[in-house]
């Protein structure tokens, strides 16, 4: 009798232990996301201040994944939760710029997605911009260089984790 009580309390024991140690682990199950931003699209413009037109620039993010083929959630997504874009002039030999556009400063919620390429349309340059501070490269063969410098604030919607990213676009200003 002791035998047969034995046994099924070495199996208890048994069991109890692998269930609190484990077999392994699962550090593969869950995969590393990181938002990656490759630049915009073009990386610089040469912009024509006559006639003044809005200018619309892209900015290209993708997510990578450390192993690719384990993960389709929405929590290995990111979201772009916010964006600010400042301007130097880098060039205005004919002192033709006013001054540089406006800081920009926007608040959106945007999702990043897992083997999309999401392309983040941003407005660099407005028309009333270019009428009221550039009218002075109309009718002249005179350029100026304007740098926007882009600070983008992100979250991974797994665990939060918020990163900033940055970019720079330059635009040549003139009569082309």
């Amino acid at each position: 009798m002791k035998k047969k009580r034995s046994f099924p309390l070495w199996l208890a024991a048994a069991s109890l232990l692998l269930l609190c140690g484990g077999c392994g682990t699962n550090k593969n199950l869950s995969p590393e996301s990181d938002l990656k931003l490759h630049g915009a699209d073009p990386p610089s413009e040469n912009i024509q201040v006559d006639p003044p037109l809005t200018h619309l620039v892209y900015f290209v993010f993708t997510v990578n994944l450390s192993d690719s083929n384990l993960s389709m959630v929405p929590a290995d997504a990111w979201t772009i939760d916010s964006y600010d874009i400042s301007y130097s002039i880098l060039s205005d030999p004919g002192q033709h710029l006013l001054a540089p556009p406006d800081p920009i400063s926007k608040n959106i919620h945007v999702a990043v997605k897992p083997y999309n390429v999401s392309r983040l349309p941003v407005t660099l340059i407005t028309d009333t911009y270019l009428k009221t501070n550039a009218a002075g490269l109309v009718g002249t063969s005179d350029t100026a260089t304007i740098k926007a410098n882009a600070v983008f604030r992100v979250h991974r919607n797994k665990d939060g984790y918020p990163k900033t990213l940055s970019a720079r676009y330059l635009m040549t200003l003139g009569n082309f």
